[in-house]
């Protein structure tokens, strides 16, 4: 017994083009392929030899899949949020506070710098995250000065 083939039918003129635009024109390479995939399976693609063309799973083409029927063409887009999280976010105004302070009791030894910061926010950060936060800190205060 063989289950029910699926693919996504009956694309409108309007959706063909937007989803033409996205597969020349998208931003990111994952947006493309998905753009890509709609329109293959209108074609008459099945789900198996669209995972094997674009090298991924059956359940990320279903998923795919899914995502249009219900959201449409903002749907193949990655959603917000993922990947880790910054330990420094320079649009949290509590660590600009923070940094602030403790380059007013020590400006000259990066150690001595980070050791205050970690103590006073209560997480490690390294070296690198500490040098980063401060240069965007720095051009910050300086594109404000010339303002």
């Amino acid at each position: 017994m063989s289950r029910r083939k699926r693919f996504i039918q009956s694309l409108t003129e309007e959706q063909k083009a937007s989803l033409l635009d996205g597969y020349k024109n998208g931003a990111t390479h994952h947006f493309r392929v998905r753009c890509q995939s709609i329109l293959q399976s209108s074609q008459g693609k099945t789900v198996s030899e669209l995972s094997q063309l674009h090298g991924v799973s059956l359940r990320t083409v279903y998923i795919c899949f899914n995502r249009w029927e219900s959201e449409g063409i903002q749907g193949l887009h990655i959603r917000s949020g993922r990947g880790r999280k910054r330990k420094l976010d320079f649009d949290n105004s509590d660590h600009k506070k923070q940094v602030k302070q403790s380059l007013k009791k020590e400006n000259r030894n990066l150690n001595q710098l980070k050791t205050d910061i970690e103590s006073s926010l209560g997480f490690p950060i390294s070296k690198i995250t500490l040098r980063r936060f401060l240069k965007k800190l720095v051009t910050d205060i300086n594109g404000l000065e010339s303002a």
